[in-house]
């Protein structure tokens, strides 16, 4: 039995198959790769989170008020057990400052991890429709040639 003549149809399903797979790796890559600079580096992401704990000045602007030397949180009622000292104030900034920098590797991670599924899930699907479309290709200029 002769080989069967392949469908331009189905040659293009093919062919916008695999440019739409390749799409998706290449963006996807893009992003795992930003995920592993926010890992190494958290800080270079500048994230709004990050501007607000980035500086001392900023945080106590932020959440706090200073009267007399101690600090009042902005949201609370001012009364005597509610103030805190700088030291205080300076160990909760540090604390927000870490906070922000392990949720940036989170983040980091969380898009790797969604990298490597992409990668596992879609490349096997790339190479079998390019290999279809060279298939295809192949036949198609055969069928030309007879």
């Amino acid at each position: 039995m002769a080989e069967e003549k392949p469908r331009r149809g189905a040659l293009l399903y093919y062919q916008l198959a695999s440019i739409i797979l390749l799409l998706t790796l290449v963006g996807f890559s893009i992003s795992g790769l930003w995920g592993l600079v926010k890992i190494a580096v958290p800080k270079l992401t500048e994230e709004y989170a990050w501007k607000r704990v980035s500086t001392f000045d900023r945080f106590v602007e932020d959440k706090y008020q200073e009267k007399s030397g101690v600090y009042f949180s902005k949201y609370t009622k001012e009364d005597s057990s509610s103030f805190l000292s700088k030291d205080q104030v300076e160990a909760k900034w540090k604390s927000a400052q870490q906070d922000v920098l392990d949720d940036e590797r989170r983040e980091g991670l969380r898009m790797i991890m969604l990298w490597l599924v992409v990668v596992l899930v879609c490349l096997p699907l790339y190479m079998y429709h390019h290999a279809a479309v060279k298939k295809a290709r192949q036949a198609m200029e055969q069928a030309a040639v007879q």
